[in-house]
């Protein structure tokens, strides 16, 4: 009888660390150009490769490429954690994470300028692209709403 006690029990609890698991964005993604809506007055999108090296569900580290001169070099690096709080993401700006389900998490990203987004971002396709619907709002009060996609480099 204990054993199947201990073996329910077992297998419960095995069920809600399951129920718990994150989809990871550990690995390579580029932004698919044809998939990404972004208004003609709204922000530059990002061209170049980002790699997220850790996402074990609670921390989170990842860096955005940029061409320079030299070829593609590290740019802006990220380490924080799905926490919700905010953690510094280049000069001034702020980045925070926060997981919604199993498969999206939220941002919040604040600017020193006076510019904010929200996103909500979803992994689609067998979880090989990040969809990133978002709000914008510039330091003048405009807003704009704009879908980012990104693709996991195989």
């Amino acid at each position: 009888m204990r054993f199947a006690v201990l073996f329910v029990l077992v297998a419960l609890t095995g069920f809600a660390h399951a129920a718990e698991s994150y989809v990871s964005q550990k690995g390579e993604w580029i932004r698919n150009k044809a998939e990404t809506k972004i208004p003609a007055d709204g922000f530059k999108p990002i061209d170049t490769p980002m790699v997220v090296s850790k996402d074990d569900g609670t921390e989170l580290k990842f860096t955005i490429y940029v061409m320079t001169n030299e070829g593609l070099q590290p740019g802006i690096t990220f380490e924080g954690a799905y926490d919700g709080r905010a953690y510094p993401f280049g000069k001034g700006t702020t980045l925070a994470f926060t997981h919604v389900s199993p498969n999206s998490f939220r941002t919040e990203l604040k600017s020193a300028d006076g510019s904010s987004q929200t996103e909500l971002v979803t992994f689609i396709a067998n979880n090989t692209k990040m969809r990133f619907e978002g709000k914008r709002t510039e330091k003048t009060g405009k807003t704009y709403e704009y879908v980012e996609v990104w693709d996991k480099m195989q």
